[in-house]
């Protein structure tokens, strides 16, 4: 998908259909996925660098897999590596995709209406508390190794991330940028 979902949406708005216009959401959708999976994989690659210098590479995931599973009933410490693994890494790529798509949304409107770039920022730190509220309420700390401060900097580095993504496959919000700091 070498088209940019803003120009889809121009498209749309030229042809007028309602065909067309489930396709501009599929780009969103298919656009969002994709900054998602750079996230996700991004907050992968920093666990992965943090648990193989400290001699153990897929910890992080494991324990907060065995945590997931804690919170299901199921018994943690069983022996299995895989399952606990398998759980977060998965509900791990869900929720970043879910945020991706999300942030798309919000980048589409936001190319239409760029006073929405507010509502990028509000919704970003809300989330950012309720997820550090999230966290601290879990204790994560208590699961091993696996301190608050090693999630800060996994949110870091995907919002690193996502943010890069879309301002590579959207130079305008760079211009979006300039002209609010212009108008205050």
């Amino acid at each position: 998908m070498n088209a940019s979902v803003s120009n889809s949406e121009d498209e749309v708005r030229a042809m007028g259909g309602a065909k067309d216009s489930s396709r501009a959401t599929s780009a969103i959708i298919a656009e969002g996925v994709l900054a998602g999976v750079i996230a996700a994989s991004a907050v992968a690659a920093v666990f992965l660098v943090v648990d193989i210098v400290a001699g153990e590479a897929f910890r992080t995931p494991r324990q907060l897999g065995a945590m997931l599973l804690g919170m299901f009933g199921a018994a943690p410490g069983s022996g299995d590596l895989a399952t606990p693994l398998a759980l977060y890494t998965l509900l791990h790529f869900v929720a970043f995709m879910g945020a991706g798509i999300l942030a798309a949304a919000i980048v589409q409107v936001t190319m239409k209406q760029p006073a929405a770039i507010l509502l990028f920022v509000i919704l970003f730190f809300a989330f950012e508390v309720v997820f550090t509220g999230f966290v601290a309420f879990l204790d994560v700390s208590s699961v091993g190794h696996v301190t608050p401060l090693q999630v800060a900097l996994g949110n870091v580095v995907a919002s690193v991330a996502m943010a890069l993504f879309f301002r590579a496959r959207h130079p305008s919000l760079r211009s979006i940028g300039r002209a609010l700091s212009a108008e205050e």
